[in-house]
């Protein structure tokens, strides 16, 4: 009878540690750091737990006895961190963030040295050699004993709260998991009672549930175990899938957007819905709609990988009605935006080209009172006719894509189509180039004549002289080459230099529509390049655009 007994608790405790150390390498494989390291931790001090008792019930001498039994001791203590460490981790909560850490740290150690140093105090246990029911060496608690084991089922009570808390917020699946989690808690009442009862001795009789609750979840329920630290740890719908796509697990906002999930355990993503299943593959949004109310969510998948090989995947599902309804109402006003281009370039452009023709008949039969009021007439239809060019041009650089196709162009021709153009619309003003316009392609696109169109008109229509005069000057680097279009205007004052870029910005009392420097500004950031304006001497103003060059 006494043989057996010692014999029991021997295998009991080696058969604990030797499971914690054969879940080591399954531990190891996990993949959020936080939740592996409080495991292995775990394990491992668990494992030197149940050691250190296996060396107190066989070694020869009272000395070496009090020495396992006091590592045994620590390495209990040790694992009540780590088990912290591993629910604060696998629930979402930072251990290394919490508060509080060197005061904590500060306790453990100081428990700890009293472990260490029992021997010279007793304060923890006291120890007598007996012979029956076998020769062993009896181990007395104190009352510091039991108010460090108190203070530790509270700490590994809150384990197990936020444990169960979060397997609450999953799917039916994490029910294996719940009652490994209790089973690894009944041991506890070994310990408590284990000084009452004769075929218990004294001991902390913890290592087996642990060594229940390691196996279970690393070689039985893995992927429930991953799975459901991965489900329970965003607020937004999530749902695991294996390697066919099936159900696995899911978290509690999942299983209220797809009621289904309830009894899918094990099926088809299909078979719950199907278009959450489609959308896997495709990158538009998930239309969903309930108690007549439709939403939308982005379905992103994230693979889940033991080794190299795929052995699920993490589906989350996020709400973007708000950025879908914004996105519609863009794309309303694009439309609309487009029909009232279509508008002005066809019927506002069209009908103002049959005044202006019409008018221009009437030069040749007009008294000399009414040349002033026709000539007023003419340039007016002329400037309405440019702006439904800007506003085409504008519409036109708003439909673009954020990454323009560029592509070389060359500047001489380019500047001097332009030139002409505004020579033959303004007769009276003198336009002049300083020196050569060099030989040289810039990175742009066919919109780059409105670039300078605009600067070209604009120098113009808010010259203040009789005769305005235009002088346009290149100067170029290895990189970029900037064409300075200098005016004798009235300038720009300081304070409006940037401003006049912006959308709606007239300038000096202009008359025009506002829109066309913030779509010279709009169309140098589209071809990589800048514009901005500075003071010209003696007076006037002077428009820099700078553009790459190509080659």
């Amino acid at each position: 009878m006494v043989q057996p007994l010692l014999l029991g608790h021997i295998i009991i405790f080696a058969l604990s540690a030797i499971a914690c150390v054969a879940a080591i390498p399954q531990a190891r494989k996990i993949q959020h750091p936080g939740t592996r390291e409080g495991f292995v931790v775990f394990l491992g001090s668990v494992a030197l737990w149940s050691g250190g008792y296996i060396g107190y019930l066989l070694a020869p001498t009272r000395s070496g006895k009090v020495a396992f039994y006091i590592l045994g001791f620590v390495f209990a203590f040790i694992a009540v961190g780590a088990w912290l460490y591993f629910c604060a981790a696998y629930t979402g909560r930072p251990p290394r963030h919490a508060p509080f850490r060197k005061l904590i740290l500060g306790t453990f150690l100081f428990f700890t040295v009293l472990k260490v140093t029992n021997p010279l105090h007793n304060l923890y246990f006291t120890a007598e050699w007996v012979t029956e029911p076998f020769p062993h060496l009896v181990i007395r608690h104190e009352l510091l004993y039991w108010i460090v084991l108190g203070l530790s089922y509270a700490a590994i009570a809150v384990g197990f709260f936020v444990l169960m808390e979060r397997f609450y917020h999953t799917g039916s699946d994490s029910r294996p998991l719940v009652v490994l989690v209790g089973l690894s808690g009944l041991p506890a009442v070994a310990t408590i009672i284990g000084g009452q009862v004769d075929w218990l001795l004294p001991l902390m009789y913890e290592p087996p549930g642990v060594a229940l609750f390691a196996v279970g979840t690393l070689f039985f329920y893995r992927q429930r175990f991953e799975g459901i630290r991965l489900t329970g740890e965003s607020d937004k719908p999530a749902i695991f899938l294996d390697q066919e796509t099936c159900v696995r697990d899911y978290n509690q906002a999942a299983r209220r957007l797809f009621p289904a999930l309830e009894e899918s355990f094990g099926k088809p993503l299909t078979a719950v819905n199907t278009a959450l299943a489609d959308h896997l593959t495709k990158q538009d949004v998930l239309a969903i709609t309930q108690n007549d109310e439709t939403r939308y969510y982005d379905v992103s998948s994230t693979p889940f990988v033991a080794g190299e090989v795929t052995t699920g995947q993490l589906v989350t599902v996020t709400d973007v009605t708000e950025r879908e309804s914004y996105r519609k109402r863009l794309e309303e006003k694009t439309e609309q935006l487009e029909a009232l281009n279509r508008v002005v370039r066809h019927d506002i452009r069209n009908d103002m080209a049959v005044i202006l023709g019409w008018a221009e008949i009437l030069e040749e039969h007009i008294d000399e009172d009414g040349e002033e009021a026709l000539e007023r007439v003419l340039q007016k239809s002329r400037h309405v006719i440019q702006l439904t060019e800007v506003a085409r041009d504008f519409v036109e650089s708003l439909s673009e894509d954020e990454d323009a196709e560029l592509k070389p162009i060359e500047l001489q021709p380019l500047l001097d189509a332009e030139l002409a153009a505004v020579r033959d619309s303004f007769p009276d003003a003198q336009f002049q180039v300083s020196g050569d316009l060099p030989d040289v392609s810039v990175l742009a696109n066919e919109m780059l004549s409105s670039v300078f169109r605009n600067i070209l008109e604009n120098a113009v229509r808010h010259n203040d002289k009789e005769v305005p005069e235009i002088t346009i000057s290149c100067e170029e680097d290895s990189d970029t080459i900037r064409v300075r279009i200098a005016d004798n205007g009235p300038g720009i004052p300081d304070n409006q230099k940037d401003q006049i870029f912006g959308k709606g910005k007239k300038g000096l009392d202009s008359p025009g529509s506002g829109i066309g420097l913030y779509l010279v500004h709009l169309l140098t950031q589209q071809f990589g390049g800048k514009v901005w304006v500075k003071d010209n001497d003696p007076n006037g103003s002077v428009f820099v655009v700078e553009l790459p060059k190509v080659g």
